[in-house]
């Protein structure tokens, strides 16, 4: 008898949830069990976490009576990198290629290291597409799958929380107008979900209700466990303003900090929601709703309506998901906010989502390959076995065949040799439109290092301090200029520029940060990016010195709005340019 149920999982790093849905008769879901699992002390500690994530899985396994199951389950956003990139209009296998080379450049690991997955959303008639990349290292998704396997239900691969709370927003709100956002308060990451027609985005910061905690028990001096439970026995975000502190001080000190935790998590979803309109094309949001465990303090409500100045209310993910009598509808209703991911994860698992994206361990790679070569391998034992019958027969008539065998070979070995002339040309034909394609490859490919190159620079600017008024090529040391005889881009006559470096000048002007000091820290900025471990790659600035590379006037008269400055940036050897026209 086939399993109809649709089996969800929640791997949190504080919570772990799992649920039975089934498919109603009208194309909907409804909800049929329901576990959930807390965890205490710091998500940051690993091993903490994955014993006390491990032993949770098991029991909700049990629990649901799902052993021996198939299903996928839903990872944070904590581990994995979520990308948004612009692509040209492309078909087939141009597409898969060209999303790799946009996947190297994007993910900041090697990408034989990382299990990744993308989708391409908009119009497929647009001279562009936009793509949604994701990726995670392939260690820590093995590690969490291991898990999953341990706890005693087979894994078919993960999917990613952010993109299961759109589908689930998307199953629930349909008939929402204009631009929406969902902020999902998690354990150590917020995700910042937009939805408009015909758009997705998804930011996720560092950010989460963890970081509450530690808040709280640096400023109490309590261990982490004892502030998070503080936390959720007394805290609430305080109002401010003319509202009264409660009568408890120590209550009312835990509101302050929660506010002050909540107001650095403002100030990052204003930069976002600044970003989404300049940089994607999108409209300011609507209307706001509130996920994850965190967004069930007390006047967090209030407080981001006030900051935001838009209506806000708390997620449900089970708007229009039936809840059946047997679960506890106690539990479905204080929880309905932070039980989204389930929602979309079966979303998924019935049939098509809005974004689809799974990410898929290189066990379960391994496990649909081998099914899928399963059919073939049982027909190949077939063959073998008529084949051994066969072959004494075969032996017993071998002689008789030989001659004539002979003669038809040497008659197929001519056609043969034809058709290998025809082939070598084809291969040649072949290699001659690979020869053609690289360029266009190549061209993608810088075109993405440049803009972020520019958004770089943008990104380490501090505020209106500075200002960039020249950035300018240079080959050898000199700029590109144009040789209008040529028609081509020459440097002081040669036909031939490659950029290795480029210019930068700009103005800045008085500030409280130390005067010209702001051009050097900017500098550093840059640097920092170019050194150690996960360096960004833009910059060849590792070892460079600051004295050989910038030139700023001290501004020590005091007699201008503003003073100049110029530095000369390498660029990387596999980035530098050769240019033609």
């Amino acid at each position: 008898m086939a399993d109809d149920r649709i089996i969800t999982l929640n791997v949190g790093s504080q919570q772990i949830t799992g649920a039975i849905f089934s498919k109603t008769p009208g194309g909907g879901l409804r909800l049929d069990r329901l576990e959930r699992r807390d965890f205490v002390g710091d998500p940051a500690d690993a091993d903490v976490r994955n014993s006390q994530g491990a032993a949770a899985l098991k029991e909700i396994v049990s629990s649901l009576k799902v052993k021996g199951a198939r299903t996928t389950y839903v990872v944070s956003s904590f581990p994995v990198l979520i990308k948004f990139a612009s692509l040209p209009a492309l078909d087939g296998e141009q597409v898969d290629q060209i999303v790799e080379f946009e996947a190297q450049q994007q993910v900041p690991y090697p990408i034989n290291e990382v299990v990744w997955g993308y989708q391409l959303m908009g119009d497929p008639d647009d001279i562009e597409v936009e793509v949604v990349l994701a990726a995670v290292k392939s260690d820590e998704l093995n590690e969490i799958d291991e898990m999953v396997n341990a706890a005693g239900v087979t894994s078919m691969g993960a999917e990613i929380a952010p993109v299961a709370l759109y589908n689930a927003l998307r199953f629930n709100y349909s008939d929402m107008e204009g631009a929406s956002l969902l902020v999902d308060i998690g354990a150590r990451t917020t995700d910042m979900i937009f939805m408009e027609e015909g758009k997705v985005f998804v930011r996720t910061v560092k950010i989460g209700g963890a970081d509450i905690t530690r808040a709280i028990s640096k400023e109490f001096g309590t261990e982490f466990g004892a502030a998070d439970h503080r936390k959720v026995v007394d805290g609430f975000v305080a109002l401010g303003g003319a509202y009264a502190d409660h009568e408890d001080p120590e209550i009312a000190g835990i509101s302050k900090v929660v506010r002050n935790s909540l107001t650095r998590l403002h100030s990052e979803i204003m930069r976002t929601i600044n970003f989404y309109r300049s940089q994607q094309a999108g409209s300011a949001p609507s209307f706001v709703l509130l996920s994850g465990a965190s967004a069930g303090l007390p006047f967090i409500r209030e407080f981001f309506a006030e900051k935001l100045s838009l209506p806000v209310d708390h997620f449900n993910a089970f708007r229009n998901v039936t809840v059946a009598g047997s679960v506890d509808s106690e539990m479905v209703t204080t929880n309905a906010h932070s039980l989204g991911e389930l929602v979309g994860s079966a979303l998924g698992q019935v049939g098509d989502v809005p974004v689809d994206i799974e990410l898929i361990p290189e066990s379960v790679q391994k496990a649909i390959d081998l099914r899928k070569r399963q059919p073939a391998l049982i027909g190949a034992v077939a063959v073998l076995a008529v084949f051994l019958a066969a072959l004494g027969f075969y032996f017993t008539k071998a002689s008789e065949f030989a001659l004539a065998k002979g003669d038809d070979i040497e008659v197929k070995a001519r056609d043969l040799k034809k058709y290998n002339g025809e082939i070598e040309d084809l291969k040649s034909e072949i290699e001659k439109i690979d020869g053609q394609k690289s360029p266009y490859v190549e061209a993608v490919k810088h075109r993405v290092y440049w803009v972020q190159v520019f958004n770089k620079l943008a990104e380490k600017m501090d505020g209106d301090i500075l200002f960039m008024t020249v950035l300018e090529p240079l080959a050898n040391g000199v700029p590109v200029i144009a040789d209008q005889a040529s028609d081509l881009l020459a440097v002081s006559g040669n036909v031939d520029a490659t950029i290795d470096s480029f210019s930068i000048e700009g103005l800045w002007r008085e500030n409280a940060s130390g005067g010209s000091k702001v051009v050097t820290d900017y500098f550093n900025r840059l640097k920092a990016d170019s050194e150690g471990e996960g360096a960004s790659g833009f910059f060849d600035l590792e070892g460079v010195d600051i004295g050989s590379i910038i030139e700023v006037d001290a501004g020590t008269g005091d007699d201008r709005f503003a003073y100049p400055f110029k530095m000369v940036i390498p660029l990387p050897e596999e980035n530098r340019v050769k240019f033609t026209k």
